[in-house]
């Protein structure tokens, strides 16, 4: 990875606008107000703006046809990890490819299960709780996000960070 690399500009700003959605309706916004729900639509929103721009108009390593992964290749990056060898990349490792799905199903799944909790079927079912365990879910995945970008930072002397801003 160069250190001139840098992810384009639009991917940019859908990664710090989803976060500081995510987090200012956690910690911040009630549950159910307008605003709560305004910022949950926008998230899905932003998902999809990212994922139609990756399917259409990104450059490498930005294009979701760079966002794959397979059994083979995740023991291969394992095995580097292993005997300490940091690949660069210009773009997620195959366990980041993995994280940005999750991350963005479980945003979509946050994003429907908050809707479904206001309808009969969320009543009978108490969606509150699958909101919930996603809600919880992306909490604990985001700090490993954060732990994997410091580590792999630290283990390639390469500033990860700096690729975002």
């Amino acid at each position: 990875m160069s250190d001139s690399f840098r992810w384009p500009r639009l991917v940019q700003f859908i990664h710090w606008s989803v976060a500081t959605l995510f987090l200012a309706n956690h910690f911040v916004t009630e549950g159910g107000d307008e605003l709560h729900e305004y910022f949950g639509w926008s998230i899905l929103a932003l998902i999809g703006l990212r994922i139609g721009y990756g399917l259409l108009l990104a450059p490498e390593p930005a294009k979701i046809s760079s966002m794959t992964t397979s059994p083979a290749k995740i023991r291969e990056h394992l095995e580097e990890l292993k005997a300490g060898d940091v690949p660069e990349l210009a773009g997620h490792n195959p366990l980041g490819v993995i994280a940005v799905w999750l991350m963005w199903f479980s945003l979509a799944g946050a994003a429907f299960t908050g809707w479904l909790q206001d309808t009969d079927f969320g009543f009978d079912y108490v969606v509150y709780e699958w909101h919930s365990w996603l809600v919880d879910g992306l909490l604990i995945f985001a700090a490993i996000h954060l732990a994997a970008v410091v580590l792999t930072s630290w283990r390639s002397r390469k500033n990860l960070i700096k690729t975002m801003l």
